[in-house]
């Protein structure tokens, strides 16, 4: 890393209390795959997100990783995979989720475990560590204009098998209900307060029929105990009177001064390009549509680094940077030519890697992470 910046703020006890480095550029190495699903061709189309067939199912593959550092060191990968013909096509069918292992710092990977709900799409899987060492897995589960679920998964042994413990929220109707418009609830994603309790944030459709309407909006809920329940929504990212605005797939973090960070995609008018901002506590956050970054297009990433520095990357494939705790942010270069739902966390003191949903020329993708050196 080069040029250091000094950042100066009363956040501890009026000292200072970082010193965060630009980054110039990453130098990207090594790519290794975390899965890859085998083609097959009896197989029907995967709907869209509002129930319209789309994909080939045997060409689906993999999508969607999110990754997850153990306390031991160990690393969890959970994604979606399609290896059946579709609940449509088969009522035990549906997408499923997978968990595999790497032992050595992410690069190599081993399959663990897997959630399954026939009849149901699983999707947008996410995993946080407690206290006491058992995992949490948030997704959401879809039976499209229909029946929609944010359930929560716990495993007690490291991601081997898992258990329903809670959902944090559904919409539920008879089949086609709940569309034109949607009303469904997608993308969970944990963090922990400063107090130690569980969040979870969310794209949310459900107000699209109330007075005002809001085609989507981001909600939050708290859970007093871990998991296990959840409490009032509270309402993240919207705009009165914007109600065609769509944001969603929202990751929040807490940044080295103590204040958390979220990032999201609007769509709608807003074209999904992708926005920010901040919270002292991460419960109260500002009222409207925050601060565009530039560059990114759909489906955003955050990571905090060590130092300070956060990194976001999107469906654009860039990287952008902000060594001010989000206020400014500069574009370098990006870890692939084109990403799908990517996501970005630290695997060395200099070392980043960019997990992506790698298109494959056999049709539909697989999940690869491409690492780099920051400089």
């Amino acid at each position: 890393m080069k040029n250091l910046l000094t950042i100066l703020f009363l956040g501890c006890s009026g000292i200072v209390c970082a010193q965060l480095k630009s980054i110039d550029s990453v130098k990207w190495g090594q790519t290794v795959v975390v899965n890859n699903v085998p083609v097959f061709d009896d197989a029907g189309k995967v709907p869209e997100a509002g129930g319209t067939p789309g994909r080939h199912h045997g060409r689906y593959g993999s999508q969607y990783a999110r990754l997850l550092k153990l306390k031991d060191g160990n690393w969890l990968a959970g994604y979606t995979i399609s290896n059946n013909n579709g609940y449509k096509n088969d009522p035990k069918g549906g997408l499923q989720l997978e968990v595999s292992v790497s032992t050595d710092n992410c690069r190599t990977w081993k399959k663990l475990g897997a959630i399954v709900d026939p009849g149901r799409d699983l999707d947008n899987a996410q995993l946080i560590e407690l206290s006491d060492g058992a995992i949490l897995l948030a997704c959401r589960s879809v039976r499209w204009q229909e029946s929609y679920i944010l359930p929560v998964y716990k495993s007690t042994d490291k991601g081997k098998t898992w258990k329903r413990i809670s959902i944090i929220d559904e919409n539920q109707g008879a089949p086609g209900d709940l569309g034109k418009p949607d009303k469904g609830i997608y993308e969970p994603h944990f963090y922990f307060l400063g107090d130690g309790k569980l969040s979870v944030m969310y794209a949310n459709e459900k107000h699209v029929t109330e007075n005002p309407s809001y085609s989507q909006i981001i909600s939050q809920k708290i859970s007093p105990d871990m998991g296990k329940t959840w409490g009032r929504e509270i309402w993240v990212a919207y705009q009165p009177m914007h109600n065609a605005s769509r944001p969603g797939m929202s990751v929040w973090t807490k940044m080295k001064n103590g204040k958390y960070i979220v990032v999201y995609e609007i769509c709608g008018p807003e074209s999904c390009n992708i926005y920010c901002k901040t919270s002292d506590d991460g419960i109260t956050w500002p009222t409207g549509l925050g601060q565009q970054i530039a560059d990114q297009l759909g489906g955003p990433y955050i990571l905090s680094l060590k130092n300070g520095t956060l990194v976001v990357t999107s469906n654009k494939s860039n990287i952008s940077v902000s060594t001010d705790f989000g206020a400014t942010w500069k574009t370098i270069n990006p870890a692939w030519p084109k990403t799908l739902w990517p996501s970005v966390y630290q695997t060395g003191d200099n070392e980043i890697g960019v997990v992506n949903s790698a298109p494959r020329t056999e049709g539909g993708n697989n999940i690869q992470i491409r690492f780099g050196k920051v400089e």
